[in-house]
């Protein structure tokens, strides 16, 4: 009989072996490898950090990759697609791991990074230059590489790295001060938790405050939402259903890059919150492109992993749609609806959010760092040291009535747009049963958009219904319905599904249906206000507004920036996309 060989025991992770000795007030750690691989690593760390007792910070891991990876485990190929180049942000463990996976030629996609990480893996150091990986640390990062190279040791010595060549690590000790445009996390942490909780206001109770205040209650804050309404659902956010897609555009711009990044977001919460089926579906989309808009890129633009978003849709597609078989359109493989009351509803569901709603804030009072929130008879309602206006366009009221005592730097000023919308709905039954048999049971959007065969949403609405719409009117404040709309939606109905027009317009009986109608406030560069102004006597006060008619892609990848920016976290996307939908650049 051979004798028992005792295996070798594993080789302790690098950055677990690390984040056992952080500072008792650090909570989070953040991970970083240059190259991804299959995820290995990744998966390997995540184990590590399982192996942890109750007290194991929220992990962040960055890793980096020229193109996107393929043959992944079946655990991350579930979560790890339409892998396009740029930053992505995938979420496990119910969001206390969160991975930022960067695509894209090394170093010049570090760029995109916007804090230093505490452990740094690198595989070789001839790509990244010393002073790359400087700009990633902070004064104590722990770095180690795989690949020796010893002409690059006096580079990392001359920028601040104090080397340990027999175990191929070093330790980023400068002995000059730090100068770097990247957030220092470990420093914000000892001022954020310097006491047992850390409290904020959320004004308004929609998508992008229920939103906000989730990604903060996710992070333990104790949160308490106002809203001047008697109940959820009064504002846009009401809305019975919408849909969530991704935007496409021939050069693949800005709008669609961020659209897709609130896409994966949207879903990865509601596959967390909702009933898939229920409450929200992937059941794709398919979009009708009037007059050729919505261009798909094309050549290296529009790899592979960008066809897994959209793509030109087929001819059976068109057909089950109501489309003739020549008329363009795409179809959007990642996309779906949601019922939006009931995203609103289950991220408010949080045990560290409170809500009150009829509670209407008048005035905002800085005072004794503390910001109150005043009603219309002078009381204080609230107050918080931090405070976050998600109420849409009352937002710039609230803004004008903070007292500021210099008159050096200008007030910031929101240029909102108030889009008036209202869609029609009914139940399927009341439509044509050649009709009701033909439409899908996917949505179809272009100008306006339908969705279908939608479980009911209350007690008095206890079958299957569908919504149409919507219209569209800028700086309308009108909420009465209106018959003229519901004949607008109607005609746009029809010619969204022009093989099936007359029965549209011919067969439903639009006293049978019922209308809904909400504002909405859009920014002129069409992109959303997140963040802190850069007036220094509004510290403390953020805003996530400006959402327009994209509240649903958009609004839980809104919090989760707000969120990592006051937590001074790694941002969920890319920082020049993230800049781009700061809210200082409106003051």
């Amino acid at each position: 009989m051979l004798p028992k060989v005792m295996s070798h025991p594993p080789t302790p992770n690098f950055h677990a072996s690390h984040w056992k000795n952080r500072a008792a007030c650090q909570t989070s750690w953040h991970a970083l490898e240059t190259s991804f691989g299959r995820g290995e690593s990744f998966l390997e760390t995540v184990k590590a950090w399982q192996s942890e007792p109750a007290s194991k910070p929220k992990l962040f891991f960055t890793a980096f990759t020229s193109v996107a990876p393929t043959d992944l485990s079946t655990e991350l190929a579930q979560v790890c697609y339409g892998l396009l180049p740029g930053v992505h942000r995938i979420s496990f463990e119910g969001g206390c791991v969160q991975l930022t996976l960067c695509i894209g030629e090394a170093p010049h996609i570090a760029k995109e990074i916007d804090i230093a990480a505490d452990s740094i893996c690198v595989d070789h150091l001839t790509t990244w230059n010393a002073k790359t990986l400087a700009r990633l640390c902070q004064v104590g990062s722990q770095i180690k590489w795989l690949s020796p190279q010893d002409s690059l040791f006096n580079e990392l010595q001359s920028v601040g790295f104090i080397l340990d060549r027999s175990t191929s690590s070093a330790c980023y000790r400068p002995t000059w001060e730090v100068k770097t445009s990247l957030r220092h996390r470990a420093k914000a942490e000892i001022l954020t938790h310097s006491k047992t909780q850390v409290d904020a206001i959320v004004i308004g109770a929609g998508l992008a405050g229920a939103s906000v205040a989730h990604s903060l209650a996710l992070r333990g804050w104790q949160v308490e939402v106002l809203d001047k309404a008697d109940a959820l659902g009064a504002g846009a956010s009401g809305l019975p259903a919408g849909i969530f897609a991704t935007h496409v555009s021939p050069d693949n711009n800005v709008l669609s890059r961020i659209t897709r990044d609130g896409v994966r977001a949207t879903m990865q919460r509601a596959q967390d919150l909702l009933e898939h089926g229920l409450e929200w579906q992937v059941s794709h989309l398919l979009e009708h492109r009037y007059a050729g808009k919505r261009q798909l890129p094309e050549g290296p633009l529009w790899p592979a992993a960008g066809h897994e978003w959209s793509t030109q849709a087929s001819e059976f597609q068109k057909q089950a749609s109501g489309l003739n078989e020549n008329t363009p359109a795409l179809w959007h493989g990642i996309a779906g609806w949601i019922q939006t009351q009931a995203l609103v509803k289950a991220q408010l569901r949080h045990c560290n959010i409170r809500l009150s709603t009829q509670s209407e804030v008048a005035k905002l009072i800085y005072k004794n760092n503390q910001w109150q929130c005043i009603d219309a008879s002078g009381l204080v309602i609230a107050h918080a040291p931090q405070v976050i206006i998600a109420s849409a366009y009352d937002g710039q009221s609230l803004i004008d009535s903070v007292e500021l005592q210099s008159q050096e730097y200008p007030r910031p000023h929101l240029p909102a747009t108030a889009l008036r919308g209202q869609v029609s709905l009914g139940p399927m039954s009341i439509l044509p049963a050649q009709l009701r048999n033909k439409l899908p049971n996917f949505p179809v959007n272009g100008h306006g958009s339908y969705i279908g065969h939608l479980q009911a949403i209350s007690a008095d609405k206890n079958e299957p219904y569908w919504i149409v719409g919507s219209s569209f009117q800028r700086n309308d404040f009108d909420l009465q319905t209106r018959d003229a709309d519901q004949l607008t939606n109607r005609q746009q109905w029809a010619e969204l599904m022009p093989a099936w027009k007359d029965e549209i317009l011919n067969q439903i009986d639009l006293e049978q249906t019922t209308a809904w109608a909400a504002i909405r406030m859009a920014l002129p560069d069409r992109l959303p206000a997140v963040g802190a102004f850069s007036h220094p006597e509004l510290k403390g006060l953020t805003v996530c507004t400006g959402l327009g008619a994209r509240g649903i892609s958009w609004s839980v990848l809104c919090g989760e920036l707000l969120a990592a920016q006051v937590n001074h976290e790694p941002l969920p996307m890319a920082a020049s996309l993230a800049k781009l939908m700061a809210a200082n650049r409106y003051g």
